[in-house]
């Protein structure tokens, strides 16, 4: 009966997703970059005064035919930004079935299928904890149907395949713990069935996303200390020891390109700085913690607080002392989870990058296990209370944060509902001249129009600070022109250029504006 429940909560999950997706309408810039770094072809570029083809867009966003499955260029892209390849390696796959195909549901279907993964996953954390049924079904439904793990969903990045990590890595330790505390298992048994699948996981997590270390490190701490100190076994804690970095050492090997992007580079520097520097800590543990309250506790995270400290309180003052039979002892790999995902959670929000709720992403993948932990506090704090009544009363009070988020607060990310409008625009406008002023000191922010201009086909690109006249006589004969202007000082100087070179045109209006372009519809 169980399995049938959590079946069935996959597929509500899943549904979910699925429906958001049909209302995804446009990218974030850093989607555009999985499709360009996976996909890529002779590398996009933007010319002055030349058009451009549909075409040669296309196929730096798409798998051009004949060109898939290529892991050794998307391994190149990748070592030149800040990122590992394993998800990249994975979304050029299934890119690579559809050649030709610009579309949001290869990076939609590459986050389900981590979803489903983690999903699984969660279920097997959960048995191994001995996680009570009530309490597996509410962590199940709130976490499968919570807005920011649809929106982890909507997003094409690797943070859903990171989040399906750090869950195989938490469920491979506690599984090591239970092991470990239970059997006096050989050196050649602990290596094979314990050591050897943390080692896996952690090889091709590290390959996912950096951030993975955080839980990593603090996971195998912990574990260390107690496998040492606690179990006083230090043959096996150096065993440990040495087959985490051997993982490690493996990935690097693999992907050299992975010190110089975590202490170097642009990212790499900036969150060195960041991690160390105490002074920002308040402020950015706040931040996250704002977010983690806010989009997925609907604000209701004082609430769930509050119920949990009434209850303690109410335990350590009632006259009535009731022993609970079955009542769980503190244990070992509960509280190193806990302090694991916590430490994740510092330090992500001490290195991440502060951009709004956008910056949720980089917490996300920890949500799972975190509403996993504060779920079996609440539980077992109101189990001891003997009232179900309070238990029922939890369960509706979850339920319309959950109805909040979707439906009051709207709090479901990476949609973008107002390209929609921009889409529609750019389709009628296809046979229009399509003319884009970039920026020369950032051209490749022409990527954030990318879905825009691919309904045009061909598009005249200038730069934005030459202010020689135009002279392309589609342009300069042109009686209606659909131009995209980045921001710049000298943007007034090249629409006063833009009328001089065409002499038809005599007016300009704004028809949309977004972060560093607007669009204007000239006549």
């Amino acid at each position: 009966m169980k399995k049938y429940i959590f079946g069935l909560i996959l597929i509500i999950s899943l549904a979910l997703s699925i429906f958001y997706g049909t209302q995804k309408a446009g990218f974030h810039e850093d989607e555009y970059y999985t499709y360009y770094s996976s996909n890529r072809s002779i590398g996009l570029f933007q010319p002055d005064r030349e058009w451009q083809e549909r075409q040669a867009v296309l196929d730096e966003f798409a798998v051009k035919p004949g060109e898939g499955f290529n892991y050794g260029m998307v391994k190149l892209v990748q070592s030149w930004d800040v990122h590992p390849p394993f998800y990249y390696f994975l979304f050029h796959t299934l890119c690579s079935f559809v050649p030709g195909q610009f579309t949001k549901w290869t990076g939609l279907i590459t986050n389900l299928m981590a979803f489903v993964v983690a999903f699984l996953l969660l279920c097997l954390l959960m048995k191994r904890l001995k996680v009570p049924l009530p309490v597996e079904v509410a962590v199940l439904l709130f976490w499968g149907l919570n807005p920011q793990t649809v929106s982890c969903n909507m997003l094409i990045r690797m943070y859903a395949w990171l989040g399906a990590a750090l869950i195989a890595c938490a469920l491979f330790h506690i599984k090591l713990i239970q092991d470990f505390d239970n059997n006096a298992l050989e050196i050649k048994d602990f290596v094979l069935k314990s050591l050897l699948p943390i080692m896996i996981t952690s090889y091709i997590g590290f390959l996912i996303q950096y951030f993975y270390i955080f839980f990593f490190v603090g996971i195998g701490f912990l574990t260390t200390l107690w496998i040492v100190f606690f179990k006083k076994d230090i043959k096996v804690g150096l065993t440990y020891v040495a087959g985490c970095a051997v993982s490690l050492a493996f990935a690097v090997l693999t992907y050299p390109s992975a010190p110089r992007h975590m202490f170097g580079g642009y990212r790499g520097g900036d969150a060195s700085g960041s991690l160390f520097d105490i002074a920002n800590t308040w402020m950015r543990l706040s931040f996250f913690t704002g977010l983690f309250n806010d989009f997925v506790f609907a604000g209701g995270l004082l609430i769930i607080v509050l119920i949990i400290f009434m209850g303690l309180l109410l335990k350590i003052t009632s006259k009535k002392r009731v022993k609970k039979e079955g009542k769980p002892a503190p244990r070992p790999e509960i509280i190193i989870l806990t302090l694991a995902s916590l430490g994740y959670f510092l330090l992500t929000s001490k290195t991440a990058l502060l951009v709004g709720s956008a910056s949720n992403r980089y917490e996300m993948p920890i949500y799972s296990l975190l509403i996993l932990l504060i779920f079996m506090d609440v539980y077992y704090v109101l189990s001891d209370m003997g009232n179900k009544a309070l238990i029922y009363a939890m369960g509706a009070i979850l339920i319309a944060l959950l109805l909040k988020g979707h439906f009051s607060d709207k709090s479901v990310l990476f949609l973008y509902p107002e390209d929609t409008e921009k889409m529609a625009y750019a389709s009628e406008n296809a046979d229009e001249v399509a003319v884009v002023m970039f920026n020369p000191k950032t051209p490749q922010n022409v990527w954030r129009l990318t879905d825009e201009l691919l309904e045009y086909p061909k598009v005249f690109y200038m730069d934005e600070e030459n202010l020689d006249k135009i002279t392309d006589p589609t342009v300069t004969g042109a009686d209606k022109i659909i131009l995209y202007a980045a921001d710049d000082e000298l943007q007034e100087d090249a629409f006063e250029n833009l009328f001089d070179s065409c002499k038809k045109l005599s007016a300009m209006s704004c028809v949309f504006t977004e972060d560093m372009w607007t669009t204007y519809e000239v006549k």
